[in-house]
């Protein structure tokens, strides 16, 4: 009995030790296993991990980088939607987006470096919104060097050096000036004007001024007065106070950005004047600028489309880069457009606004 009893608890210890031995070496993931073990993946996860880590060592995980550079977002709304429309195109095309500000409405010399630092980084693409029309070309020389495309966008550079970028995308902004021009003479008939111009050597500004200018010749509407705003409400108020002490008879005043709306209502408001003594037309389309309108503190805006600049410059670089798009084939303008906006359209004014 004793040896048939040992017998029996050795087969049995036996079994056991065979189901054991099955239960541990079932395939991974097998049901029969009663779970599932990923031991057998992870030699592929690691590779995985590992090609991940190095593309993202190498690109940030993307196709590169695209800059764009500006010089504030910061109470400057045409400057953050241009910029905000660019991103969306960017990264949708699998590109990192860089946004550079200047941090200043006046900072050029900052923007210029911001654009060099940039190209040493090697960047793959440039889009700028030069803050100055001449003080940015020494930086596009070096990106043109370098191989590195641009778009310049809202704001053109001087004359003459049309080689350092692949287009400009942008309003007319001569065109814009001789607008608001039209509708001054059409909504005061004849008298005198006073303009609030924007910071020296920024093009965008410039040609506005200027085609406001031409747009008054011949016409029964002088203009006898014209002073920087430099893009800044509180120093457009200053000086559109000056002209108005100096030109007490003003029955109109064009600036160049709504971004000095503010300070040129609130200096001919505290000259005695209304909406109905002034007519006051702006550049822009922002928001504040169309409650202006409906307020009666402002009678119109040559509006603009930002978020159409910002797609579109977007586009035209990425095409470059993918070499759809030939740069030598690209007109040098491409024009986004503009809308008076009026207190006859303000519904559809409001459709533009931003």
């Amino acid at each position: 009995m004793k040896k048939m009893l040992a017998v029996l608890m050795a087969g049995v210890m036996a079994v056991g030790l065979m189901a054991c031995t099955t239960q541990q070496s079932a395939p991974a993931g097998d049901s029969s296993s009663g779970g599932s073990d990923s031991s057998a993946e992870e030699p592929e996860a690691d590779a995985k991990a590992d090609d991940a880590s190095k593309e993202s060592d190498d690109t940030g995980g993307s196709k590169g980088t695209i800059v764009f550079s500006t010089k504030t977002i910061t109470n400057n709304e045409f400057q953050r939607v241009m910029a905000e429309e660019a991103q969306k195109v960017v990264e949708a095309a699998g590109y990192n987006f860089e946004l550079i500000l200047s941090g200043d409405e006046l900072a050029v010399a900052k923007q210029v470096e911001n654009i060099e630092n940039a190209i040493n980084k090697n960047v793959d693409g440039l889009i700028v919104a030069p803050m100055d029309g001449s003080a940015v070309i020494p930086a596009l020389e070096k990106a043109k060097t370098a191989g590195i495309p641009v778009i310049i966008a809202d704001a053109a550079i001087d004359e003459g050096h049309e080689d350092l970028y692949a287009t400009y995308v942008g309003s007319d902004n001569y065109k814009i000036g001789q607008e608001a021009a039209k509708q001054m003479i059409d909504k005061i008939g004849e008298g005198e004007v006073v303009m609030v111009r924007g910071a020296s050597g920024a093009m965008g500004g410039e040609l506005r001024a200027q085609g406001f200018t031409d747009g008054l010749e011949g016409s029964p509407v002088k203009l006898v007065n014209e002073q920087s705003g430099e893009w800044q409400s509180d120093v457009a108020m200053q000086v559109t106070e000056n002209m108005l002490t100096a030109n007490p008879d003003t029955k109109g005043i064009f600036l160049c950005s709504d971004g000095m709306l503010s300070g040129v209502i609130s200096a001919y408001q505290n000259k005695g004047k209304t909406g109905d003594d002034v007519c006051v037309i702006s550049v822009d389309g922002n928001i504040s600028a169309l409650d202006a309108i409906e307020a009666g503190t402002c009678y119109g805006v040559v509006a603009q489309y930002p978020g159409v600049i910002g797609q579109k410059s977007a586009e035209t670089l990425l095409g470059i880069l993918s070499k759809e798009t030939d740069p030598d084939t690209l007109e040098k303008f491409i024009d986004s457009g503009y809308f008076f906006m009026n207190p006859d359209n303000i519904e559809e004014s409001r459709e533009i606004a931003y």
